[in-house]
């Protein structure tokens, strides 16, 4: 396997620093903290490029705070400029890792997502095989991920040891042996890093033909029951043995393709597709209050508008024309 180095002059350059600024703004370009930042600008960038020059970078204070997206999550926000370090590493490590994935490994990849993930399920269904569903979720991954472990798969693709350093330090910033934030950008990437050896283990191993993972809910398609029980014991095993995880007691289930999968917000049948129920009561609470604080005058046109666009191309991946001509009224 290819290691690569000679990374971390890639990593603090300023141009990949200045550029890391601009990716790090959109997600909320009038917040204090990215406007402070921005007064300053040069200035910064050139402090945070001499402190990763010299290894003297640490990250700063997260501020934690809940959100439920079903469930409840506890996010953790970095400080603006170790946001920008975060770009600067994925900027530089994303392309080498993005290539060891495998095809069906959907989340937070360019030209993946959540939409092509439905859709591929869809098309695998479409199988007269595939008769049974087994559907798994990890328990408390984010929670979980071991940093020794973690580590240690980094090392396999890089031998830099600038950068390895440097990404100990955004792992261990969590203040915890186990767990990665909710919320950095390096989180994604190295949650698919991570389960990545799961990936090779089903399709290599197992020889798995229809499986799709999306961050860490993963769906295995087949023809009989024992045939999915006997994969259910052998991920279940790799998992506590490999990567010291668990399946999620309550959610690692074998039912019948025909009653429908529970998928990213769909449930996805052989000839259509439905919005799952618990995601219409969120919008339906969601258009509420949105309505409330637009006439009340806390969001502009423009934002109220943003918000039902995103609902509405998220739904036109389901049979739901008559739903939305409900709603809005257009019928």
């Amino acid at each position: 396997m290819k290691r690569f180095g000679n990374l971390y002059n890639k990593i603090c350059s300023f141009e990949n620093l200045y550029l890391s600024y601009h990716k790090a703004r959109r997600a909320n370009p009038n917040n204090l903290a990215t406007l402070k930042f921005t007064i300053n600008l040069e200035s910064n960038l050139l402090n945070l490029l001499n402190e990763l020059v010299s290894e003297r970078y640490y990250p700063g204070k997260y501020r934690r705070f809940m959100i439920r997206d079903p469930k409840l999550r506890e996010i953790w926000s970095a400080p603006f400029r170790d946001r920008v370090v975060h770009h600067a590493i994925y900027n530089v490590i994303e392309p080498i890792f993005d290539k060891t994935f495998i095809y069906d490994s959907y989340a937070c990849r360019k030209g993946k997502g959540s939409h092509h993930a439905v859709e591929r399920l869809g098309r695998f269904i479409q199988n007269p095989d595939n008769t049974f569903c087994l559907k798994c979720d990890i328990s408390k991954y984010f929670d979980s991920v071991d940093h020794r472990i973690l580590i240690s798969l980094i090392c396999r693709k890089i031998k830099d040891k600038k950068v390895i350093n440097l990404i100990g330090k955004i792992i261990a910033s969590a203040g915890n042996r186990n767990g990665i934030p909710i919320g950095n950008l390096t989180s994604q990437l190295f949650a698919n890093i991570y389960l990545n050896p799961l990936d090779y283990f089903v399709k290599h191993t197992l020889k798995v033909n229809y499986y799709i993972r999306y961050v860490d809910d993963f769906i295995i398609l087949g023809y009989n029951t024992k045939e999915l029980e006997i994969l259910r014991q052998d991920i279940r095993s790799f998992l506590d043995r490999e990567l010291k995880l668990n399946l999620h007691p309550k959610k690692a289930v074998i039912f019948p393709v025909k009653n429908g999968i529970d998928f990213l917000g769909f449930r996805i049948y052989r000839t259509h597709r439905k919005i799952r129920k618990s995601s219409m009561l969120r919008f339906k609470r969601k258009f509420k209050d949105l309505k409330l604080r637009y006439f009340k005058n806390r969001i502009n046109l423009k934002d109220f508008i943003s918000h039902i666009a995103s609902y509405l191309g998220h739904w036109r991946w389901a049979d739901t024309y008559r739903l939305r001509a409900k709603i809005f009224g257009y019928e």
